[in-house]
């Protein structure tokens, strides 16, 4: 039913976002509910005042394509392009899309989730497995080490009379916490098969701010694991998408004319 908006929210914690400190840390609730309205009130303004008449409909055109029809067009993509995969790892998968999911496949696959899933979160990653090729799926626990709950699930299974380990990890936006991430399965399981899907949110470009992709390349190898993509080229992009000023994160939007240089276009999504 109805829910306070505040309830709604969770707190930004510093051992997620290093930059915030303690003291912020404390307050995000409340902090996040002024600045949230201050913000909404300038996009406002700004929209009645440039915007005229039209923005209205425009945003309801983009809600409808990037939001209300989401969960069916990704429906549509699982059934079409990857109803042949007899593993789909999913990561920021939203409360209603599990539901959806649990539902459409209920008879031919198992939808496996985190025991900590969080549903307050509404961002879990989670795994569909079909029921013909993989038995007996069991979620094993890692030890978090900076990640939230529902961030990793792994998951023991059974594969041609022989056990594997499946894993669907969704990093933080800087990618800092997916090298911690694999080296914290590999010391469990150092020793069986595993397939691992994940958006490392790795980067084409290095900085000391965000997880380098030759560098994640180095590390994975080491740990005796194999990408999907072969030799790493860090131009092979996965995900390419720009936001405008009119949302919150401000650091991440770019001109139209900046698409290039500031949308995020970069080598982000694996699979071992």
């Amino acid at each position: 039913g109805p829910r306070p908006v505040h309830s709604l929210l969770q707190k930004i914690k510093q051992a997620k976002y290093p930059a915030i400190t303690t003291e912020e840390e404390a307050v995000s609730i409340p902090l996040q509910l002024v600045l949230q309205g201050i913000f909404d009130a300038i996009l406002v303004n700004l929209m009645q005042s440039k915007g005229g008449t039209s923005w209205q409909s425009l945003r309801r055109e983009i809600c409808e394509s990037l939001n209300s029809r989401k969960n069916s067009r990704l429906m549509e993509i699982l059934q079409t392009t990857y109803s042949d995969a007899d593993v789909v790892f999913l990561q920021e998968a939203g409360n209603q899309l599990v539901d959806e999911l649990r539902q459409k496949y209920s008879g031919t696959h198992t939808l496996v989730v985190p025991a900590k899933y969080n549903p307050k979160r509404n961002q879990n990653s989670v795994m569909l497995v079909r029921n013909a090729v993989i038995s007996s799926p069991q979620e094993v626990e890692i030890p978090a080490d900076g990640w939230d709950a529902g961030d990793l699930l792994v998951v023991k299974a059974r594969m041609a009379d022989a056990d594997v380990i499946l894993a669907s990890f969704h990093g933080d936006t800087n990618g800092l916490l997916t090298v911690p991430v694999i080296h914290r399965v590999a010391q469990h399981y150092p020793s069986e098969p595993l397939v691992f899907g994940l958006d490392a949110n790795t980067y084409e470009r290095e900085s000391s701010s965000t997880a380098h992709v030759l560098e994640f390349e180095r590390v994975y190898k080491a740990l005796g694991f194999k990408s999907c993509w072969g030799a790493v080229d860090p131009s092979r992009y996965t995900t390419f998408n720009a936001r405008t000023y009119l949302q919150p994160q401000l650091n991440k939007a770019a001109k139209s004319n900046e698409l290039a240089e500031k949308g995020d276009r970069n080598p982000k999504d694996f699979g071992f």
